[in-house]
């Protein structure tokens, strides 16, 4: 009897791997684990695990860095642009501002040199007035209040060059110079007038100037 199940047991080469799993299932089943011996390890799968591919790919870190490196190199570029952009505009601000004001400046100085260039010829007949009212003072008395309106009016001041006053060079014009024994240099006489308009020489006065 014995021998006959020793033969039936070569005979069948599964029987012992199905008794064997038989027992591994009990034993499992016994421990309360849920683990299938004869299922593939390989193809085994939890539903609930979902691995984060993502994280451990090292091609996926490689794209993310490349694209921050390239982002921060456009925003480097995109604030050197901004940066010159406004360096642009605040020289142009800056051009325009000069311009502006040496246009101004030429519009003054324009006025004014038609300003001169008017009540210059004017003068003469002021000068023929004032050596008229020289000759005869008493008698043309009215003409001088006249006149020192119209000089008013014009903003034109006389330069003062009575006799004795110091000569000055920036408002008088020295025709003659006479020696004397002093070494200060003061008007001997007056010739023609001169004036002021709105503070600046628009004519200097011609004198005869004397040492004193």
């Amino acid at each position: 009897m014995i021998i006959v199940s020793r033969k039936e047991n070569m005979n069948n080469p599964f029987s012992n791997k199905s008794d064997k799993s038989s027992q591994a299932k009990a034993q499992s089943q016994t421990r309360g684990n849920t683990f299938d011996p004869d299922l593939n390890p390989n193809t085994f799968e939890d539903p609930e695990f979902k691995p984060d591919i993502e994280e451990g790919n090292p091609k996926h870190s490689t794209n993310s860095t490349t694209n921050s490196t390239k982002d921060l190199e456009e925003i480097a570029k995109l604030a050197h642009q901004n940066s010159e952009l406004i360096g642009d505009l605040q020289r142009t601000r800056a051009d325009f501002e000069n311009f502006r004001k040496q246009v101004e400046l030429q519009r003054e100085q324009a006025k004014t040199i038609a300003k001169h260039a008017t009540i210059s010829k004017v003068l003469p007949l002021i000068d023929d007035m004032s050596r008229a009212i020289k000759a005869h003072p008493d008698l043309l008395a009215p003409v001088q209040k006249t006149l020192d309106k119209t000089l008013k009016a014009l903003n034109l001041t006389p330069i003062d060059s009575n006799p004795g006053t110091v000569f000055n060079p920036e408002f008088h014009n020295a025709i003659t110079m006479e020696e004397g024994d002093g070494d200060k240099e003061v008007i001997a006489e007056e010739l023609i007038p001169g004036y002021l308009y709105e503070g600046e020489v628009l004519r200097a006065a011609m004198v005869r100037v004397k040492h004193q």
